[in-house]
């Protein structure tokens, strides 16, 4: 049985709604954040991979469990969170988003989409513009090491458990070698 998962969106009133230079619309700090503070709580609709692949663009999502996912309000301000390949939010859960860092205000509040999109033919163009901008995110990007290694434990749930189980088979087939 599917765990409970909230149904309403929260965000914090240290952020705010502005015009982003990575798209559209984005959230931005109105205050100084601590790290580890809550930024927001994500909620919506649950559904499945089926009902998923069936909707049209625009809409927010993350996976929150294999074959399952949150369909974000669309009218909630948490849909203008934008990705960045340098973020300075993570997951503390499923749904929790927390500052990875001290934020300044005035900065773009910023997640790395990888950490909870858990649909493997998803794409999309990043804008970032960041060092270390991929480019492209996609739903496979947790495989990736460098993303691993720097994210830790800080997925959602159903990525980190694909993390923890390819890195059990690596581990498996160097031992049988």
């Amino acid at each position: 049985m599917s765990p409970a998962h909230p149904t309403e969106c929260w965000l914090t009133p240290s952020a705010q709604t502005r015009p982003s230079p990575i798209n559209g619309s984005g959230l931005f700090a109105i205050e100084r954040i601590r790290q580890g503070a809550v930024i927001m709580r994500l909620g919506g609709q649950l559904i499945d991979d089926e009902t998923l692949a069936s909707l049209t663009p625009p809409y927010s999502s993350l996976t929150v469990e294999e074959g399952l996912h949150l369909l974000l309000d669309p009218a909630h301000p948490v849909r203008y969170g934008n990705h960045s390949c340098e973020p300075n939010l993570w997951h503390r859960d499923a749904t929790t988003v927390i500052a990875r860092c001290d934020i300044n205000p005035g900065d773009e509040l910023t997640i790395d989409y990888a950490t909870h999109t858990g649909v493997e033919t998803w794409s999309m163009a990043c804008r970032c513009a960041k060092p270390r901008c991929r480019r492209t995110v996609t739903g496979h990007d947790w495989r990736l090491p460098e993303l691993q290694s720097a994210y830790g434990t800080r997925w959602s749930p159903p990525l980190l458990d694909r993390i923890r189980t390819a890195t059990r088979r690596r581990r498996s087939d160097s031992w049988n070698t």
